[in-house]
């Protein structure tokens, strides 16, 4: 796998010419606008931070069920990121307290108090699918989607210093109390195809994608995620950024061990 960081110019652009493939992807009884594509320019700035043999990505902070039930080459999700979104800076003294203290003390951190924090997803391989056995194909639905923090050193070449394990975003309330503001009433339809995985059904979209990240302008503690659900509506939620450090640098001492 690789980090790779791009300066980009938004406001210098190519449009591209309208993409007919659209019409392969209507999946409704209705007919849908042609998407207008723009290709922003990037400089010649390109930083890569590669892995290998003689440099290990960082493992994930927590492991979740589906490495549990299908193990080791078996585990249907692939291993990079295919999309997400991009930064929130999470200062050093928010990691701290989330036990990371001790994670970060082999790391070069002078000169630096704070480092780059985005969220990834990644979905199910159906080319794992199709080569896991007949009877454990029905334990792995297609087009399961996951997402993951990271985070990164602000300086060149940004190499990751940590990673989150997998986690799902929710389903929209039907309470506007809850919500904290207008509910879209379209966002019952997603509550139909939930995650499933191994017989296990999750109270989260089967697809969710994260689109946006940014800090809250009236509190810097916390971040805003925007995220679809099931292709269909999108919804908004609050995190505070020492939840974010906590999924990125558990504490050991926090984990719950419970009696089969």
């Amino acid at each position: 796998p690789e980090h790779m960081v791009q300066q980009i110019l938004p406001d210098e652009y190519d449009k591209l010419p309208r993409d007919l493939r659209i019409k392969w992807r209507q999946r409704r009884n209705f007919k849908i606008d042609y998407i207008i594509q723009r290709k922003m320019r990037t400089p010649t700035n390109q930083t890569i931070s590669a892995f290998g043999a003689d440099k290990k990505a960082p493992n994930p902070s927590f492991f979740t069920a589906d490495e549990h039930w299908f193990p080791g080459s078996r585990n249907p999700f692939k291993e990079f990121a295919h999309g997400g979104a991009c930064c929130v800076s999470l200062a050093l003294d928010d990691i701290s307290p989330a036990g990371g203290a001790q994670s970060s003390q082999h790391l070069n951190l002078e000169g630096v108090d704070s480092w780059l924090v985005g969220v990834g997803h990644t979905l199910v391989k159906f080319y794992t699918k199709n080569k896991a056995p007949k009877e454990e194909r029905m334990l792995i639905p297609d087009t399961n989607y996951v997402s993951f923090f990271y985070a990164f050193d602000p300086r060149p070449p940004f190499e990751l210093v940590a990673r989150s394990g997998y986690f799902c975003l929710g389903f929209a309330s039907p309470s506007a109390d809850e919500e904290g503001g207008t509910i879209n009433p379209r966002s019952i339809l997603t509550h139909n195809r939930p995650l499933q995985q191994n017989n296990e059904t999750f109270s989260c979209p089967q697809i969710h994608y994260v689109e946006t990240i940014i800090q809250k302008v009236d509190d810097p503690s916390s971040v805003v995620i925007g995220y679809g659900m099931n292709d269909c509506t999108a919804r908004l939620v609050e995190v505070s950024k020492k939840e974010i450090a906590r999924l990125l640098f558990p504490d050991p001492w926090d984990m719950v061990i419970a009696k089969p």
